[in-house]
């Protein structure tokens, strides 16, 4: 029942929360911005409001509507924006800036200096950058092979973590757009080897 309350209470804790967040910037920070700021949030402040941006569908199945609002500037109508380049985001420059605000591994999948490297002794480069010309054929390759979707950042073609890891509670986004949903780490992959769809051998 308590689960319940708190669930059903969370569209309205968000809209709440977003209106104290964009209203409370002090005057240094109006000064040091322009009166701007990327996002209406800081990490610590998000995380003190017990709203999960992933948890975006309730008991009974309802999307949660406003959740949307913790990081798109509107709900996004699905029948309309269907591919991320036609979604608004609250984040300036690239999309990757907006999960960073409450993740904060930066180097990724896996240097020596994340707990993935660590643990797995692979190291690999940060996949944050525009993908090579063979890594965007094989891309391209396992998007025909496999129900799911890649996406890179549209304002500047590099892979972002949404490539990789996705979003949104499964049942949000019908298709493509829902593989690996719920999956371990949310990876676009289901279960096979995420690093393959670019990585052949």
């Amino acid at each position: 029942m308590r689960k319940l309350i708190l669930r059903s209470a969370i569209p309205l804790l968000v809209v709440l929360f977003l209106a104290l967040a964009v209203g409370s910037m002090s005057a240094k920070e109006k000064s040091a911005t322009g009166g701007k700021k990327n996002l209406p949030y800081s990490r610590t402040l998000a995380l003190k409001t017990l709203v999960n941006p992933h948890e975006q569908i309730n008991d009974e199945g309802e999307i949660l509507r406003g959740v949307c609002l913790i990081c798109h500037k509107s709900v996004p109508d699905l029948t309309v924006e269907r591919q991320t380049e036609e979604v608004e985001l609250r984040v300036e420059g690239e999309f990757k800036n907006l999960c960073f605000k409450c993740h904060t591994v930066k180097k990724h999948p896996a240097t020596k200096d994340t707990v993935g490297g660590a643990m797995s002794y692979i190291f690999a480069e940060d996949h944050l950058v525009e993908p090579t010309k063979t890594i965007a054929l094989n891309r391209q390759l396992a998007l025909k092979e496999v129900y799911t979707s890649l996406p890179l950042d549209p304002g500047t073609g590099k892979v972002t973590c949404s490539t990789c890891h996705n979003p949104h509670e499964k049942g949000v986004i019908k298709g493509r757009g829902d593989w690996g949903a719920d999956s371990v780490r949310r990876l676009r992959s289901e279960g096979l080897e995420i690093c393959q769809y670019c990585h052949r051998k």
